[in-house]
Protein backbone atom coordinates (compact mmCIF):
# COMPACT_ATOMS: atom_id res chain seq x y z
CA UNK A 1 0.00 0.00 0.00
CA UNK A 2 0.95 3.61 -0.38
CA UNK A 3 2.50 5.21 2.70
CA UNK A 4 -0.54 7.46 3.19
CA UNK A 5 -2.88 4.45 3.03
CA UNK A 6 -0.72 2.58 5.52
CA UNK A 7 -0.68 5.57 7.86
CA UNK A 8 -4.47 5.86 7.61
CA UNK A 9 -4.92 2.14 8.34
CA UNK A 10 -2.73 2.43 11.44
CA UNK A 11 -4.62 5.51 12.58
CA UNK A 12 -7.93 3.64 12.17
CA UNK A 13 -6.64 0.70 14.21
CA UNK A 14 -5.42 3.01 16.96
CA UNK A 15 -8.81 4.77 17.07
CA UNK A 16 -10.44 1.37 17.54
CA UNK A 17 -8.30 0.80 20.63
CA UNK A 18 -5.80 -1.80 19.43
CA UNK A 19 -2.80 -2.17 21.72
CA UNK A 20 -0.49 -3.90 19.24
CA UNK A 21 -0.36 -4.27 15.46
CA UNK A 22 0.94 -7.43 13.85
CA UNK A 23 1.87 -7.00 10.20
CA UNK A 24 1.92 -10.19 8.14
CA UNK A 25 3.72 -9.58 4.83
CA UNK A 26 2.65 -11.68 1.89
CA UNK A 27 6.17 -11.91 0.49
CA UNK A 28 8.26 -14.84 -0.68
CA UNK A 29 11.51 -13.87 1.04
CA UNK A 30 12.49 -12.07 4.21
CA UNK A 31 15.62 -11.00 2.32
CA UNK A 32 13.88 -8.90 -0.32
CA UNK A 33 14.05 -5.14 -0.68
CA UNK A 34 10.26 -4.99 -0.34
CA UNK A 35 10.50 -6.69 3.07
CA UNK A 36 13.24 -4.31 4.17
CA UNK A 37 11.19 -1.33 3.02
CA UNK A 38 8.17 -2.65 4.93
CA UNK A 39 10.29 -3.03 8.05
CA UNK A 40 11.55 0.54 7.62
CA UNK A 41 8.05 1.93 7.07
CA UNK A 42 6.74 0.17 10.18
CA UNK A 43 9.68 1.19 12.39
CA UNK A 44 11.36 -2.20 12.71
CA UNK A 45 14.40 -1.05 10.68
CA UNK A 46 16.06 2.26 11.44
CA UNK A 47 17.84 2.85 8.15
CA UNK A 48 17.29 2.05 4.53
CA UNK A 49 17.81 3.22 1.01
CA UNK A 50 14.47 4.99 1.26
CA UNK A 51 15.51 7.55 3.90
CA UNK A 52 14.76 10.98 2.56
CA UNK A 53 12.23 9.62 0.05
CA UNK A 54 9.75 8.26 2.56
CA UNK A 55 9.32 8.44 6.32
CA UNK A 56 8.25 5.65 8.63
CA UNK A 57 4.61 5.78 9.61
CA UNK A 58 3.71 7.27 12.97
CA UNK A 59 2.20 4.91 15.51
CA UNK A 60 1.36 5.05 19.20
CA UNK A 61 1.25 1.28 19.57
CA UNK A 62 3.97 -1.34 19.04
CA UNK A 63 4.16 -2.93 15.60
CA UNK A 64 5.38 -6.50 15.17
CA UNK A 65 6.29 -7.72 11.69
CA UNK A 66 6.08 -11.42 10.89
CA UNK A 67 8.58 -13.01 8.57
CA UNK A 68 7.91 -13.63 4.90
CA UNK A 69 6.98 -17.08 3.57
CA UNK A 70 10.65 -18.15 3.19
CA UNK A 71 10.83 -21.95 3.55
CA UNK A 72 7.44 -22.47 5.13
CA UNK A 73 6.11 -26.01 4.53
CA UNK A 74 3.33 -24.54 2.35
CA UNK A 75 5.93 -23.08 -0.01
CA UNK A 76 7.76 -26.40 -0.16
CA UNK A 77 4.51 -28.20 -0.98
CA UNK A 78 3.57 -25.74 -3.73
CA UNK A 79 6.96 -26.06 -5.41
CA UNK A 80 6.97 -29.83 -4.93
CA UNK A 81 3.58 -30.15 -6.65
CA UNK A 82 4.72 -27.93 -9.52
CA UNK A 83 7.84 -30.03 -9.99
CA UNK A 84 5.97 -33.32 -9.79
CA UNK A 85 3.48 -32.10 -12.41
CA UNK A 86 6.22 -31.74 -15.02
CA UNK A 87 8.53 -34.55 -13.92
CA UNK A 88 8.78 -37.91 -15.66
CA UNK A 89 11.71 -39.60 -13.91
CA UNK A 90 12.89 -37.47 -10.96
CA UNK A 91 16.01 -39.55 -10.33
CA UNK A 92 17.23 -38.58 -13.82
CA UNK A 93 16.24 -34.91 -13.65
CA UNK A 94 17.82 -31.72 -12.37
CA UNK A 95 15.28 -29.35 -10.86
CA UNK A 96 16.19 -25.67 -11.06
CA UNK A 97 14.31 -23.41 -8.64
CA UNK A 98 14.26 -19.84 -9.95
CA UNK A 99 13.46 -16.79 -7.81
CA UNK A 100 13.40 -13.07 -8.46
CA UNK A 101 16.22 -12.40 -6.00
CA UNK A 102 17.36 -9.22 -4.28
CA UNK A 103 19.79 -6.52 -5.33
CA UNK A 104 22.55 -6.95 -2.73
CA UNK A 105 25.00 -9.85 -2.73
CA UNK A 106 24.53 -10.33 1.01
CA UNK A 107 20.77 -10.69 0.76
CA UNK A 108 21.13 -12.86 -2.33
CA UNK A 109 23.29 -15.31 -0.39
CA UNK A 110 20.66 -15.44 2.37
CA UNK A 111 17.84 -15.90 -0.15
CA UNK A 112 19.75 -18.73 -1.86
CA UNK A 113 20.35 -20.42 1.50
CA UNK A 114 16.59 -20.49 2.12
CA UNK A 115 16.00 -21.81 -1.40
CA UNK A 116 18.63 -24.49 -0.79
CA UNK A 117 16.71 -25.67 2.30
CA UNK A 118 13.55 -25.83 0.17
CA UNK A 119 15.44 -27.75 -2.51
CA UNK A 120 16.74 -30.32 -0.04
CA UNK A 121 13.21 -30.96 1.22
CA UNK A 122 11.91 -31.37 -2.33
CA UNK A 123 14.80 -33.68 -3.19
CA UNK A 124 14.11 -35.84 -0.14
CA UNK A 125 10.40 -36.01 -0.96
CA UNK A 126 10.64 -36.63 -4.69
CA UNK A 127 14.12 -38.02 -5.36
CA UNK A 128 15.33 -35.59 -8.01
CA UNK A 129 18.90 -36.21 -9.11
CA UNK A 130 19.69 -32.66 -8.07
CA UNK A 131 17.90 -29.49 -7.02
CA UNK A 132 19.67 -26.20 -7.72
CA UNK A 133 18.46 -22.74 -6.63
CA UNK A 134 19.19 -19.64 -8.72
CA UNK A 135 18.07 -16.01 -8.57
CA UNK A 136 17.54 -13.66 -11.50
CA UNK A 137 18.19 -10.40 -9.59
CA UNK A 138 16.48 -8.36 -12.30
CA UNK A 139 16.31 -5.21 -10.15
CA UNK A 140 20.09 -5.13 -9.69
CA UNK A 141 22.74 -3.37 -11.76
CA UNK A 142 23.07 -4.57 -15.37
CA UNK A 143 26.33 -6.42 -14.69
CA UNK A 144 24.74 -8.29 -11.75
CA UNK A 145 21.75 -9.24 -13.90
CA UNK A 146 24.08 -10.44 -16.67
CA UNK A 147 26.09 -12.54 -14.20
CA UNK A 148 22.90 -14.07 -12.71
CA UNK A 149 21.52 -14.81 -16.18
CA UNK A 150 24.75 -16.47 -17.24
CA UNK A 151 24.79 -18.54 -14.05
CA UNK A 152 21.25 -19.76 -14.68
CA UNK A 153 22.14 -20.69 -18.28
CA UNK A 154 25.21 -22.58 -17.06
CA UNK A 155 23.15 -24.49 -14.47
CA UNK A 156 20.59 -25.50 -17.12
CA UNK A 157 23.23 -26.43 -19.72
CA UNK A 158 25.27 -28.49 -17.27
CA UNK A 159 22.17 -30.32 -16.10
CA UNK A 160 21.00 -31.05 -19.64
CA UNK A 161 24.20 -33.01 -20.31
CA UNK A 162 23.12 -35.58 -17.74
CA UNK A 163 19.34 -35.71 -18.33
CA UNK A 164 16.27 -33.53 -18.31
CA UNK A 165 16.25 -30.15 -16.63
CA UNK A 166 13.07 -28.83 -15.09
CA UNK A 167 12.73 -25.13 -14.27
CA UNK A 168 10.24 -24.10 -11.61
CA UNK A 169 9.89 -20.42 -10.71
Amino acid sequence: PEVNELQEAIRNLEQRGVTRIIAVPLLVSSHSEVMQQSQYLLGARLHGAWEGEIKPVATRVPVVIASALDDDPAVVQILLKRAQAISRHPQEERLVLVAHGPVSDEHNAAWLAVMDRIGRQIQQSCGFREVVPVTLRDDAAPEVIARATEQMRAVVQAGSQRGRVLVVP
